[in-house]
């Protein structure tokens, strides 16, 4: 059987299925996620598969270099992952609309809550995911929206300025990095909401802590700097930093066709004979 490292706890509950390694030297197929690896340690390997989205943690070209197989979800698998976290993204937006109004049990107490129609929804970012969060969330808020191969950079400032919530959608970048700095976070609502499931450097941290710290701003974020994060926003109470473990494509659906990808891709190193992912 083909030895199977894994960079990802996703499949933890499929290990007794398959043959894992935890000796980079001996491992033949390197299964990675969000985190970065050193590959050249890995001194038999075959092939590399990254579970997920995104692709900046892949050495593609090195790997290459090394006749190593380079695979990553197929279109299917793809659909799944962009679902589940525009799902799970919609999901964060309404729930810090709603968090702090759903009343209390004890003593029978109700809440007045947000009208959420009348709430501005920017999505920063209309790809694959964002895109999927306009159709979701359209219906439930005023959406608009910002793409920086569809909008000018000057519109961006009135954007931010006029929105309630912000969901970024962006890829990982060296641009894009702390694409939401101090600046443009002193251009936001002092009550507004940043939610964030794309990569947790696309925000300022040290800025943001000090907008929290100074406003009514809050934040619902699924991405971190550093995984996992423990950094100074966690220490912030809840309901003002409200955190998820990196789960938002997180489906059993998902991991499901991960994992039967990784068996085709294991059984065509084990038989010589090269996985086509088709996508």
């Amino acid at each position: 059987m083909t030895k199977i490292y894994f960079n990802t706890n996703a499949f933890d509950h499929h290990h007794h299925e398959i043959d894992v390694t935890k000796d980079r030297q001996e491992a033949e197929l390197l299964v990675m996620g969000a985190k970065t690896v050193e590959i050249e340690k890995f001194i038999n390997l075959k092939a590399v598969y990254r579970f997920g989205v995104g692709a900046n943690n892949v050495p593609v070209e090195y790997l290459r270099e090394r006749e190593i197989s380079v695979y990553f979800p197929s279109e299917e698998t793809k659909t799944i992952l962009y679902d589940s976290t525009a799902n799970f993204t919609a999901y964060l937006i309404l729930y810090m609309n709603y968090c702090d109004s759903f009343g209390q049990i004890d003593g029978w107490k109700k809440f007045t809550r947000q009208y959420a129609r009348n709430k501005n929804l920017l999505i920063i970012g209309t790809g694959n995911i964002g895109g999927r969060v306009v159709k979701k969330l359209g219906d439930f808020m005023q959406v608009s929206t910002f793409d920086i191969q569809k909008n000018q950079v000057s519109e961006l400032k009135g954007l931010i300025g006029l929105a309630d919530f912000i969901s970024l959608h962006m890829p990982m970048t060296a641009d894009n990095k702390n694409f939401i700095d101090r600046e443009k976070l002193s251009w936001m609502k002092d009550d507004a909401v940043l939610v964030n499931t794309a990569r947790g450097p696309l925000v300022d941290e040290e800025a943001l802590h000090d907008r929290l710290t100074l406003t009514n701003m809050r934040a619902a974020f699924d991405v971190f700097w550093v995984e996992p994060y423990a950094g100074r926003l966690s220490k912030l109470p809840r309901e003002k930093f409200f955190m998820t473990p990196h789960t938002a494509s997180q489906t059993g659906d998902f991991v499901e066709a991960g994992f039967s990808e990784i068996l085709k891709i294991a059984e065509g190193i084990h038989v010589s004979q090269p996985y086509k992912s088709g996508g």
